[in-house]
């Protein structure tokens, strides 16, 4: 009976420190489950043609200086052009023309990466103009635009932003939903819980 005894002992033992040594070991975490929605590829040609459809902006910047009561008009375009997404490498490259009452402001390509945005917000245009007057020191003006116009700002960290305006609310929604979605497949996204 003492030599059942010690093998049961011994077998308690050994199942113990077998499963005290499995415990120590680092365990992988559970798989991930399959991202839902479009894939990366699917999410970056649907952004890609609705933007590269939306052509050139023509409308009018009714604007109103609120300390002296002046009133002036600001004829804008606004184009995007040879927006093009890469899935491989996560990143959106784009030409940029703005332009008021004629004259050219802005000219340029642009690129950023979606791994770098943090994320993504639709305003009206006027709220998007305020901020940018706002921070010049021009505080007292208002503003109207003729015909409405939804801006989709995609902010990336250290306060860069960029902006695609639409005249069309919904596909302004449709497109910011999935450029979110994107900036999540390529691991951007603020990381701030708060």
């Amino acid at each position: 009976m003492r030599g059942i005894r010690s093998v049961v002992v011994l077998s308690v033992f050994a199942l113990v420190g077998s499963t005290w040594a499995v415990a120590q070991q680092a365990v992988p975490p559970p798989p991930r489950p399959a991202d839902s929605g479009p894939t990366l590829e699917a999410t970056l040609t649907f952004i890609q043609q609705k933007i590269n459809g939306v052509g050139k902006l023509n409308f009018a910047n009714y604007v109103h200086d609120n300390s002296n009561g002046s009133d002036w008009i600001v004829r804008k375009t606004f184009e995007i052009s040879n927006f093009r997404a890469n899935a491989a490498t996560c990143r959106i490259d784009f030409h940029s023309t703005v332009a008021n009452n004629g004259q050219v402001t802005g000219d340029g390509d642009y690129w950023f990466s979606l791994r770098d945005a943090e994320d993504v917000v639709i305003l009206p245009v006027e709220q998007a103009w305020k901020e940018i007057d706002s921070k010049d020191g021009n505080t007292t003006w208002s503003y109207k635009s003729d015909p409405a116009v939804s801006v989709l700002r995609v902010r990336r960290k250290g306060g860069i932003a960029n902006e695609f305006d639409f005249m069309d609310q919904e596909m302004a929604d449709r497109v910011a939903k999935a450029v979110t979605h994107a900036i999540e497949l390529c691991g951007g996204g603020s990381k701030d819980p708060f």
